[in-house]
């Protein structure tokens, strides 16, 4: 793939995927992984994990990892670009035009029902991610697959009631999968 080419693909990202993060992740898998075929989804969900675990603005981690498995130090620096030039100066046109038209009722009940729109495509987006990781503990056996469940749910739980820290709670899953991973391998040898 030519650097025009990965450029052109992450200005068609940037360009057309309102609606945040959610609506990003859903373009990139459709663009990469399921129409050029460019990235596998366990690939993919690598990437989304590595890109969760760096403060800021993930999207652009994930950018920023493709790039470079596509193309190297270079592929990541023309993704970047790509991504954020459109949608950088979509996003103070279309700031601009809010501003003015904000206060009209039909407005506010437009992007009410768009967010319910964006919280449809979250939802397929956040399957995508999950479904390689849920497919792998499949493969390893029972136990993983039960451990995968419960991290899922305890972490939920812990971060919508207890109001933990995501950074707590990554290291935390983290450190549960390293330990299931050397009781698991002691079992095997």
């Amino acid at each position: 793939m030519s650097f025009f080419q990965l450029f052109s693909h992450w200005f068609y990202i940037g360009a057309i995927s309102f609606g945040g993060g959610a609506v990003v992740q859903f373009m990139i898998q459709e663009r990469f992984i399921y129409r050029l075929r460019l990235l596998t989804e366990d690939e993919y969900t690598e990437i989304v994990g590595v890109g969760q675990i760096t403060p800021g603005i993930n999207i652009l981690a994930y950018t920023i990892l493709i790039g470079q498995r596509l193309a190297g130090w270079r592929g990541s620096l023309i993704s970047v670009l790509g991504l954020v030039l459109p949608s950088a100066a979509i996003t103070i046109a279309l700031s601009s035009i809010y501003l003015l038209f904000s206060d009209v009722p039909a407005v506010q009940h437009a992007l009410r029902t768009a967010f319910a729109a964006i919280f449809g495509i979250s939802l397929i987006t956040n399957w995508r991610n999950m479904k390689p990781i849920l497919k792998k503990g499949k493969q390893v056996g029972g136990m993983s697959f039960i451990l995968l469940l419960l991290v899922i749910i305890v972490t939920a739980f812990l971060y919508r009631f207890a109001g933990v820290s995501v950074v707590y709670l990554y290291g935390i899953g983290a450190a549960i999968g390293a330990i299931a991973y050397i009781r698991m391998g002691k079992r095997k040898a």
